[in-house]
């Protein structure tokens, strides 16, 4: 094969997959075809368009079929890959956890905005594949922390993603529902993405038929539930002058930064992801 021409059966594999997702209304069928075969075969995705990449092995391609069947029937593609990205990281993701993303980045940048340094310890709270713990961590190598949530399966995958970043020392993890079994300790930063999807919201198909309801959807007879329980409960657990990070949905920054003030806390600022929603709401404690 030449460099720069893409071996023929597996280009042939490629146009006939490309052709299927495009035919299932997918936004970007060349690119999830490519992405679906190096996740398969280990190639990335630079060396299959400058065609270089090896002849594809018939266990290969029965895999590859595997995936794209799934696709087509509508699994996200992190799950159909086991993985996504993350600020740059990589992080196991399955079913029991939320798939991270882009949106949520701009919490890890306001943290790294606004934390005061040193920041030692770290909390989050309802922490799902780990990934705004692990990626702090990353940050700063000096700190430690601890992550809670209340799905056992959920911890079993942020601990594997712990070890896929040489970070298992750094961390620790806690099956709990928020701060119930947490004992008495003090951080320097806590951050958390708790449910705040109404029931009844739509959120399409790949979300709704595949993520974790526990993870998305508020009680139905108080949305903000999940946001008082954090509001009264961390101050507890944050040191004087620490810094509280919400996630929090589209058209809830407001409400969320009002109850806050309601509770005592300062408001920091409200951060808009990368789409110009408001996203992060960052609070400290105590008295102006």
């Amino acid at each position: 094969m030449r460099p720069g021409s893409l071996d023929r059966r597996l280009g042939r594999l490629l146009e006939a997959a490309a052709r299927l997702l495009a035919s299932a209304g997918l936004d970007d069928p060349k690119g999830e075809a490519e992405r679906l075969w190096e996740g398969v075969s280990g190639v990335p995705r630079s060396r299959i368009l400058a065609g270089l990449a090896p002849l594809p092995k018939v266990e290969q391609e029965i895999e590859f079929e595997s995936r794209l069947r799934r696709r087509l029937q509508g699994e996200p593609l992190a799950y159909v890959e086991g993985e996504q990205e993350f600020y740059g990281l990589k992080f196991s993701v399955g079913p029991e956890v939320l798939i991270p993303r882009a949106d949520s980045e701009c919490l890890i940048d306001a943290a790294l905005t606004h934390a005061s340094q040193p920041v030692r310890r770290i909390l989050d709270l309802g922490t799902g594949s780990g990934c705004l713990l692990l990626t702090l961590l990353k940050q700063w190598p000096e700190a430690s922390g601890l992550g809670i949530d209340r799905s056992l399966p959920a911890l079993n995958i942020a601990a594997g993603n712990a070890e896929r970043l040489q970070l298992p020392s750094k961390v620790q993890w806690l099956c709990s529902d928020w701060l119930d079994a947490c004992a008495a300790a003090v951080f320097d930063l806590v951050i958390s993405n708790p449910p705040y999807v109404l029931p009844g919201e739509s959120l399409g198909p790949e979300v709704e038929g595949y993520e974790p309801a526990l993870a998305l959807f508020t009680p139905e007879n108080d949305p903000m539930a999940p946001y008082r329980t954090l509001l009264t409960e961390v101050p507890r657990c944050l040191r004087p002058g620490g810094l509280l990070c919400l996630e929090v949905g589209a058209g809830r920054a407001d409400q969320v930064a009002a109850l806050a003030r309601s509770l005592g806390w300062i408001l920091v600022e409200i951060r808009s992801d990368l789409g110009g929603i408001p996203r992060a709401v960052v609070l400290t404690f105590g008295a102006d």
